[in-house]
C-alpha cells in the first residue's frame, strides 16, 4: 500500500478540541446538502467571493451522496438588483434577505465593506444569520461586519493585513492576530485577505467533509493547498457526514487510488455483498478489475454499472476497453458505439492504449469521427 498513514487516520476516531473561548458550534440541519450563502454587496472583492464559491461548488460535486451535492451554493445581497464587483464585473444576486434559504455556511467576503456597515438592516440580518449558521466564514474585511456586531468578542481572529488595527479598534474584546492565514474559532472562521478565502474554504470543507474531499477539491482546482499544521491533525480523513456505508465507499476509493488492486477489489465486493444493486460499487469494481487485467471480470462488473444512467457512458466505454484488451474487436467496437450513443464525447479515446487493438480497424475510424 502506498499511503499506510491514510488507513491509520481512517480507522482513528477523535473529537476535535476547540480553542479556549471558541464560538459555540451550531448543529447542522438534516439532509446530505448544506446551504452555502455567499454575501454580495456593491464593491465586493472579486476573489473574496469567487474563491470560496469555487471551493464549495467543486467540493459539493466531489462529495455527492447519490444525486445530492454536499453543498448548494447561492448568493445573497440586500436586494436582487445587479451590483458591481472590482469595478468591472456585474453580478445579479440570487436572493435577498426576504427569500434567502437559511444557510448552514455563511460567507462574508471583503471589499467595500463600509456599505454593509452603514446599512443597519442588512448588517443586522447578516449578524443574526451568522449566529444561527453552522459556520460563518469571513474573508478579508468581512470580519469587520461580525466585529461590529460583537460576535468576535473573546475570540482569536484575523483579517486583511492592512486592517488589523481597524478590526482591533472595532472589536476591542477580540484577540486580533497578524500574520495568520486563517483562524478557526469554532462557529466563526476568519481569514486574511483575498486569496486566503480559498484556504479558509478548503479548511471548512476538510472540517465538515474530511481531508480527502478537501484534497480532491484542491486538485480539481489545481490549487496548491497547504493545510495549517496545527489544524490538519484535527481533520478526519473520511467524510464524517457520511454513514458507515458511505465511509466504506471512501475506503474502497482510497485503495483504488493507491492501486492496491486485490484489497480494492475485496472492498468493492464487500459493498456489493451487502447491496447487489450498488451501481457505484459495480463501477469501482470494474475499474479495479480492468487495471488488474481481469478482463472478463471487468466487463461483467461494468455491464452491471451501466444499468445506472449515472455511470452508463463510462461503464460502456470500459466494456469496450475490456473486449479490446481481449482482442475481440467486434464486441469492443459494438460497446464503443453504445458508449458514444449514450453520450461519450472528446478525442481522448483516440489515444487510449486500451483501444490499441482496434485503432486500425476501419470501423473504429467511423466511430472516431463521431467523437470529434
Amino acid at each position: 500500500m502506498k499511503h499506510p498513514v491514510r488507513w491509520m487516520l481512517a480507522v482513528a476516531l477523535w473529537l476535535a478540541v476547540l480553542p479556549a473561548g471558541a464560538a459555540e458550534v451550531k448543529p447542522r440541519r438534516p439532509g446530505p446538502t448544506r446551504n452555502v450563502a455567499i454575501v454580495l454587496y456593491e464593491g465586493v472583492e472579486l476573489l473574496d467571493f469567487a474563491g470560496p464559491g469555487e471551493v464549495f461548488a467543486a467540493a459539493g460535486d466531489q462529495a455527492m451522496v447519490g444525486d445530492a451535492p454536499a453543498f448548494r451554493v447561492y448568493t445573497v445581497a440586500k436586494s436582487k438588483a445587479p451590483l458591481t464587483s472590482q469595478g468591472f464585473l456585474k453580478v445579479t444576486p440570487d436572493f435577498s434577505p426576504e427569500d434567502a434559504p437559511p444557510p448552514d455556511i455563511l460567507v462574508i467576503p471583503g471589499g467595500n465593506t463600509g456599505v454593509v456597515l452603514e446599512d443597519a438592516a442588512f448588517s443586522g440580518w447578516l449578524a443574526r444569520t451568522a449566529e444561527q449558521a453552522e459556520v460563518a466564514l469571513t474573508v478579508c474585511t468581512g470580519a469587520l461586519v461580525l466585529g461590529k456586531a460583537g460576535q468576535l468578542d473573546g475570540l482569536d481572529v484575523t483579517t486583511f493585513n492592512n486592517l488589523i488595527d481597524s478590526l482591533q479598534r472595532m472589536a476591542p474584546k477580540a484577540r486580533v492576530h497578524r500574520g495568520r492565514r486563517l483562524i478557526d474559532s469554532g462557529r466563526i472562521v476568519t481569514t486574511a485577505g483575498v486569496s486566503a478565502g480559498i484556504d479558509g474554504s478548503l479548511h471548512v470543507v476538510a472540517r465538515l467533509l474530511g481531508l480527502r474531499v478537501a484534497q480532491k477539491t484542491a486538485r480539481y482546482m489545481e490549487y496548491r493547498w497547504t493545510p495549517e499544521p496545527h489544524l490538519v491533525d484535527d481533520y478526519r480523513l473520511l467524510n464524517p457526514s457520511l454513514d458507515a456505508r458511505g465511509r466504506a465507499h471512501q475506503q474502497a476509493e482510497l485503495l483504488t487510488e493507491d492501486e492496491d488492486w486485490p484489497a480494492a477489489a475485496k472492498a468493492w465486493r464487500e459493498l456489493l455483498s451487502a447491496d447487489a444493486k450498488d451501481a457505484r460499487a459495480w463501477y469501482g469494481l470494474g475499474q479495479v478489475l480492468l487495471a488488474a487485467k481481469d478482463w472478463d471480470g471487468a466487463i461483467a462488473a461494468s455491464l452491471r454499472a451501466a444499468e445506472d444512467s449515472r455511470y452508463r457512458v463510462n461503464a460502456l466505454y470500459r466494456v469496450a476497453c475490456g473486449y479490446s484488451l481481449k482482442a475481440d474487436a467486434t464486441r469492443a467496437l459494438e460497446f464503443l458505439g453504445k458508449s458514444i450513443d449514450a453520450g461519450l464525447r472528446g478525442t481522448w479515446p483516440l489515444r487510449d492504449p486500451d483501444l490499441a487493438h482496434v485503432r486500425e480497424d476501419p470501423r473504429f475510424q467511423k466511430l472516431a469521427a463521431r467523437l470529434r
